[in-house]
């Protein structure tokens, strides 16, 4: 009887390791693998190059940091920046902030510096460089100057500077609002970047191999192999975290997230359905009607618009120069019957989509002040009414609107618009613009950059090479000017140089609109220190703006996302981004995990 006491315990005392096993976590456990749908494909991760496709930003924002962030509430919190302070001196007329950083890494390992968020926005401010979110930056004495390349001022008179390693100084030439200042730092278009990655080739942010990256996830794969689309993205061990002493999961809960884009809209949605797919943030087109009522639903801060290249010759004619063409073509789309298609996605009424503020908070949105402007629906007597006074004949006419290939919403709401114009008269077509495979030569091997896509409609649409395309136009912050300013002269972050000279010239938007009047409500309202009557400004900018056309809103986008039960922990920003550095999966010890 006393052997089998004894064997008992014995037997106990093994099981012991096992049990312990079960409540405690192997310390070599790295975490979730989570499988997801975050949105379309994305075929370039440059923060600065994210504002003119919605999925862009999706992904942009899990891998790159920003010194704010603004929250799902809509208030301005700091993130990478640890603190700041304002200095003013009335006698000497100088006034300036101090942002000190907090300590954490780039996914290399290497220490996010003063010197990466100088370059970033050097960057932008370049005269040699083209990019709409540099106005962002032109409260900083000089700023604007230096872009527009005014008398002397050159990108090196900018008034801001590393001061050492975790400070940038900034200063402005006057008071300013410094909140409004704070609100236009949210945008990821400013998040810090490295000079020594970023200038070894255009196409830095498309892989692995050539980004490195300062948000909580790191890019470990991607694939454009027919069939084997996918994107993994991975915890960085760096992300606020001592690697020295604290636990893997620290700073980041969740190990990797894996987006299977080669599964048609069906494949999603059961494996979504059969418990395999634990978010789904952006709901595919075909059955989207199916969770109408079941899905989270908030305002993207974008307005799906389409840009009328004023430029292009249709038929040996400037046809989009013409304002009363522009007018008809606005008057024959039913915006309410696309958004309606669309699902998640409100009628368009003006530019300015919901969420964007008046002032400087949510209290007051503009679009809700500015009301209307647009009709929803379709007035083809008027449209047609405008096509006669315009003195063109229709049927003489063709053009096409170019859209990229991977995005089907995009492809749907352009079928519609088509169908709209020919019934209008022109002869319409829908150029679905693919991806290729890129052959830029790598300047450090002199070998072609290889496994890597390039987006040629991003890249025809920067170059002005289309009739009439279709773009998100995602707002760059939370503030109305940023969202308006970029079609007057002087504010579309766009210039250029002749080597070794001074001759500087300032392009008009990318349309091709040039309104005077236009672009001094913009100077106005840049210079308007009080926010209401600046407010006052941008709606009559606005008004202008939807008056003539240079681009037609279609709607404004939605964010629709789906969260299995066993998911839990999920944010957003108000811009309508993910936040999945505490996210957990429930029993995710029960789950295959994807093969490194």
């Amino acid at each position: 009887m006393m052997k089998r006491v004894i064997a008992l315990v014995l037997c106990l005392l093994m099981l012991i390791p096992a049990f312990a096993s079960c409540a405690k976590k192997d310390e070599n456990d790295k975490g979730a693998y989570i499988n997801m749908y975050l949105s379309d494909i994305v075929y370039d991760l440059d923060p600065a190059r994210a504002f003119n496709n919605e999925a862009a930003l999706k992904v942009v924002s899990l891998v790159f940091d920003n010194l704010f962030v603004l929250d799902e509430n809509g208030k301005v919190k700091k993130s990478l920046a640890d603190s700041y302070v304002i200095n003013e001196d009335d006698n000497t007329e100088e006034y300036e902030m101090i942002i000190t950083l907090k300590e954490t890494s780039w996914t290399d390992g290497t220490p996010i510096t003063a010197n990466d968020v100088y370059y970033a926005w050097r960057r932008l401010l370049d005269p040699n460089n083209n990019f709409e979110a540099a106005s962002l930056l032109y409260d900083i004495k000089y700023a604007r100057e230096a872009k527009e390349g005014e008398g002397e001022i050159s990108i090196d008179d900018v008034c801001m500077s590393a001061i050492n390693e975790t400070q940038i100084r900034i200063e402005f030439d006057g008071k300013i609002d410094y909140d409004q200042f704070l609100l236009k730092l949210t945008s990821y278009a400013l998040a810090p970047l490295r000079e020594e990655i970023v200038s070894k080739t255009e196409d830095w942010a498309k892989k692995p191999a050539t980004i490195c990256s300062s948000g909580p996830f790191k890019l470990r794969q991607v694939s454009y192999v027919p069939g084997e689309e996918k994107l993994i993205l991975e915890r960085n061990i760096y992300y606020y975290r001592d690697i020295a002493k604290d636990d893997l999961d620290k700073s980041v809960t969740p190990y990797r997230i894996t987006v299977d884009y080669s599964m048609t809209d069906e494949e999603i949605m059961q494996a979504y359905n059969d418990g395999k797919l634990f978010f789904v943030g952006d709901i595919p087109l075909s059955v989207r009607s199916n969770y109408a009522d079941t899905a989270e639903i908030k305002d993207a801060l974008s307005t799906h618009i389409y840009v009328l290249n004023q430029n292009a010759l249709i038929n040996g004619d400037a046809l989009f120069a013409n304002a009363k063409v522009r007018e008809a073509l606005s008057l024959a789309i039913d915006r309410t019957a696309i958004a309606d298609a669309v699902v998640f996605a409100k009628a368009a009424s003006a530019l300015v989509p919901y969420g964007v503020y008046d002032t400087n908070s949510k209290k007051d949105l503009f679009r809700e002040v500015g009301g209307d402007i647009l009709a929803t629906t379709a007035d083809m007597t008027a449209a047609k009414a405008a096509l006669a006074e315009s003195g063109i004949t229709a049927s003489k006419y063709s053009f096409s609107i170019s859209v990229p290939a991977y995005d089907e919403v995009h492809i749907a709401i352009a079928e519609m618009v088509c169908t709209a114009w020919n019934d209008l008269g022109f002869n319409v077509s829908v150029k679905k613009v693919n991806v290729k495979e890129n052959e830029e030569i790598l300047k450090t091997t002199g070998e072609v950059n290889a496994d890597i896509m390039d987006d040629i409609f991003a890249q025809d649409f920067r170059a002005g090479k289309f009739e009439v395309a279709a773009i998100d136009y995602v707002s760059f912050s939370a503030d109305a000017f940023t969202v308006l300013a970029p079609f007057a002269k002087g504010f579309t972050g766009g210039s250029t140089t002749k080597e070794d000279s001074r001759d500087f010239t300032i392009p008009n938007h990318i349309s091709g609109y040039a309104s005077d009047e236009y672009n001094q409500l913009i100077e106005d309202a840049f210079a308007q220190k009080d926010l209401a009557v600046r407010a006052e400004i941008l709606h009559e900018a606005e008004e202008l703006i939807m008056k003539e056309l240079p681009i037609i809103p279609i709607i404004y986008n939605q964010t629709a996302t789906l969260q299995h039960d066993d998911l839990s922990k999920v944010k957003f920003t108000y811009y309508g981004t993910f936040n999945f550095t505490k996210t957990k999966l429930k029993d995710y010890e029960l789950y295959i995990p994807v093969e490194d």
